[in-house]
């Protein structure tokens, strides 16, 4: 158990979690919305070039007791602990994501497959943009819905023994998110794709401010200076955001209180 039980009644608490614990794929479906809804995508500490730190216990008081956010080696290595000390048998994975410009990226994603009896599910609580709610069978060539848009996973014919999980929003076409191979990864494997997110001057994540957070019917973003509504995976609303109105976005849509953060990068 990585988190006693005085630190898993007070992560759950933080999610607003009050169903019965069972190892089964309802329980895990609960906990990735609950995670979703109420723990923050940001990459403030980034900005503030404050170290990100990976250890077990670092995402703990950063997170559940601060009440911050984090970004996906952040958010998914909590949710990873959190699953292991509630007895869920989980593999932490390694992805990279897709774009359209056809380079390859390096993998710079942290995912988690989790197996229940005889079936694998993956679940993912660590991406900026929409993405599953609920997990999703590891099955190629299946769809599913998670009330929003639909997925499946391929196997990637460019790359044997990995998959690519694709989405497909209300009145488009599939699009390829990322693609992963089934090796296990450590924690310490994770250390240096997240020091190159916080230091490389290619990484995305140095000079703009990113955060996110679901609600039960939109997914809201904050990117680049504009407060982002989405809803069945489309935007509904776009507000520009003056830099002295930052504090109370944080506060209001992300329930973040930040003290100093580096506006000058915002």
């Amino acid at each position: 158990m990585i988190y006693n039980k005085e630190q898993i009644d007070l992560y759950l608490k933080k999610m607003e979690y009050n169903d019965e614990i069972k190892i089964d794929y309802n329980t895990l479906c609960k906990l990735q919305i609950a995670h979703l809804t109420h723990i923050p995508y940001e990459n403030i500490d980034v900005l503030n070039r404050k170290p990100i730190s990976l250890e077990s216990q670092d995402l703990f008081n950063k997170m559940i007791v601060k009440q911050r956010g984090g970004y996906c080696f952040e958010l998914n290595g909590l949710y990873s602990n959190l699953l292991k000390s509630l007895g869920f048998n989980v593999t932490n994975l390694a992805g990279r994501f897709i774009y359209q410009d056809g380079n390859t990226r390096m993998r710079l994603h942290r995912i988690l497959k989790i197996d229940i009896d005889d079936k694998s599910y993956i679940s993912d609580v660590g991406v900026l943009s929409e993405l599953s709610r609920k997990s999703l069978e590891l099955e190629a060539g299946k769809v599913q819905n998670d009330g929003r848009c639909d997925y499946k996973f391929e196997y990637n014919p460019k790359q044997e023994g990995e998959y690519i999980l694709y989405q497909r929003k209300p009145k488009k076409d599939w699009k390829q998110i990322y693609s992963f191979s089934l090796e296990p990864q450590l924690d310490i494997d994770y250390v240096l794709p997240s020091f190159y997110c916080e230091s490389h001057p290619n990484s995305p994540f140095i000079n703009s401010m990113k955060v996110a957070r679901y609600t039960e019917d939109e997914h809201i973003r904050f990117f680049d200076g504009e407060l982002i509504f989405y809803k069945d995976g489309q935007v509904i609303k776009i507000e520009k955001v003056r830099e002295d109105k930052i504090d109370d976005v944080l506060k209001e849509y992300f329930n973040i209180v930040i003290d100093n953060f580096v506006k000058v990068l915002v």
